[in-house]
């Protein structure tokens, strides 16, 4: 899971909260009517290049290990390929493996494909799967994904085909997250010889996917080109080239979108939607999503450590008004931080779907109430702090919305903005917390799965259980939704901890935002949904 700041990267280190880059930018306009679409018309005919646009900026790096946020997953999961594929419905399917198997409560046997080469003509073979796995359990390595790899005791290749990984307890979230970047598979002799280089622009990649890594331009661009040997026919890239441009300037990024610059881009700027909506360039999409808009609680004492005062300051705001003020109208309130799209392809969907309906309702403000719970509170302060990453507009509007509620209800907040990274560090640093009440923050889940964001908010000691929040029924009951293995007892379990979490407010979930997609008319194909953030998504693209 990654809970976002400006800087992506640091903040998926946990259980990826799945960090991501909050709004990109901001205006007075709102989107015409939306229609919420999974995927774009169908390619038919191949394209000699397209460019897209990366705005949250360059990536650090393509290795998956090192891939935590939006600019190095868009180009990185065309590269180097996972074992299950993410569906745009967030369900799964076979990828490199032809099956992923729970064979008991502590042992899962994968299954390869026959006849998978990497770009250099060799075999896909079990070492390979079985290396690219353990890396991430590396502490030298220190990869974003290691937390998905908490529960493993050891992966061995246990045939030519198949790989075992055996767990020192059960853990119900492992094999969907097999379907992201952390079961990204890569050639062991090429990382291995390639060491900390792998995945730059100096030391490269080799991977199975449908594009190759062909050129990078630190600053500039990075290219790729069709991979013509791909194992699966029916998703050849019909681009034979594909550039990523670097434009974060949300200003020059839609004046080069309305110019045919610039090809497509996937986060289009929430400001210019009006302005995308009426281009004769092209069309802007939006898709179902798992990202959301919130107001963190990060201090372990004090108001903010208080579930009176969250719960308070959850119902001054009014989330509907916040949807159509921040996010021009393409988004929708949210009961909670695990957004439904995270189970939509579980077959225990009916539980989730029950359990999310049961939550309380706070889209409407209800200032009588949050001013009851203030008194009640009677907090030893009533300043507080919000802290938002300087540069980013639609963040600086959650914390200024957040104060003029702070406001209505008796408390007063001032809003502190911070450089990106210090901003970033503040999520694993208490010391750079030390002062703030609240962050104001977007986060997104990159693979399916209501376990792969709860458990590090809510357990004792987790790395975003910033307040010291422990309930023993929730303890209980996510420790059993991870440890059983079957989907609806698993869901059951879940559904009755988030009935007690939920209400608590540990992040105010504000909004969640549908994904943004905007493509030229000359190209179409790639999925509207935020499933792109975990799949090779650029093979789809081509001439209508």
């Amino acid at each position: 899971m990654k809970l976002i700041s400006t800087t992506a990267t640091a903040l998926l280190l946990g259980l990826t909260l799945t960090a991501c880059t909050g709004g990109r930018g901001a205006g007075p306009a709102t989107a015409a009517a939306i229609d919420l679409v999974e995927t774009t018309p169908a390619a038919t005919g191949d394209v000699d290049k397209v460019t897209w646009a990366l705005p949250a900026g360059e990536p650090a790096s393509l290795d998956p290990a090192r891939t935590g946020d939006y600019s190095a997953n868009t180009v990185g999961t065309n590269l180097c390929e996972s074992l299950l594929r993410l569906e745009t419905d967030y369900s799964t399917s076979p990828g490199l493996a032809s099956a992923v198997v729970q064979k008991d409560p502590v042992t899962v046997v994968i299954t390869l494909r026959d006849g998978v080469t990497f770009w250099d003509g060799s075999p896909l073979t079990a070492d390979d799967v079985a290396y690219s796995l353990s890396r991430n359990m590396d502490p030298a390595l220190a990869s974003y994904a290691a937390h998905v790899y908490a529960n493993v005791a050891s992966i061995d290749a246990t045939g030519d085909l198949e790989v075992t990984v055996r767990f020192k307890t059960p853990d119900m979230q492992f094999v969907p997250d097999l379907a992201g970047v952390p079961g990204a598979i890569m050639q062991k002799a090429f990382t291995s010889k390639a060491g900390p280089s792998f995945g730059t622009a100096t030391g490269g990649l080799m991977c199975t996917g449908p594009f190759r890594l062909a050129g990078w331009q630190n600053g500039q661009k990075i290219t790729l080109e069709r991979n013509d040997t791909y194992w699966d026919a029916t998703r050849t890239a019909k681009a034979k080239t594909f550039d990523f441009v670097f434009l974060t300037d949300s200003s020059t990024l839609t004046s080069a979108l309305l110019a045919g610059e610039v090809d497509g881009v996937y986060g289009a700027p929430v400001g210019s939607i009006a302005a995308l909506q009426r281009s004769e360039t092209g069309e802007l999409y939006f898709g179902p999503s798992t990202e959301t808009f919130s107001l963190g609680a990060v201090a372990a004492d004090g108001p903010a450590a208080d579930p009176r005062i969250r719960q308070a300051l959850d119902l001054a705001i009014d989330k509907s008004a916040f949807v159509t003020s921040v996010l021009k109208g393409a988004g929708e309130p949210l009961k909670t931080f695990t957004p439904p799209l995270s189970w939509q392809g579980s077959p225990a969907k009916a539980v989730y779907d029950a359990g999310y309906a049961a939550l309380p309702d706070t889209s409407k403000a209800d200032l009588a109430t949050a001013q009851k719970l203030v008194t009640e509170a009677a907090p030893s302060r009533t300043d507080l702090v919000i802290a938002t990453p300087a540069g980013d507009q639609s963040l600086l509007q959650t914390a200024t919305i957040a104060q003029a509620a702070a406001q209505q209800i008796g408390l007063t907040m001032t809003v502190k903005q911070l450089q990106p990274a210090e901003f970033a560090g503040l999520f694993y640093d208490p010391g750079l917390r030390k002062g703030i009440d609240f962050i104001a923050t977007t986060g997104y889940l990159e693979v399916p799965g209501a376990l792969y964001y709860a458990p590090g908010f809510v357990l004792p000691g987790a790395p975003f259980n910033w307040t010291n929040y422990e309930d023993a029924g929730v303890t209980r009951d996510i420790a059993g939704a991870v440890s059983e293995t079957d989907p609806a007892q698993s869901a059951e379990r879940f559904v009755a901890a988030q009935a007690v979490f939920g209400p608590a407010k540990l992040q105010i979930t504000l909004a969640g935002s549908h994904n943004r997609l905007f493509l030229n008319k000359r190209i179409t194909g790639a999925p509207a949904s935020f499933s792109y953030i975990s799949s090779a998504w650029a093979a789809l693209v081509g001439a209508p």
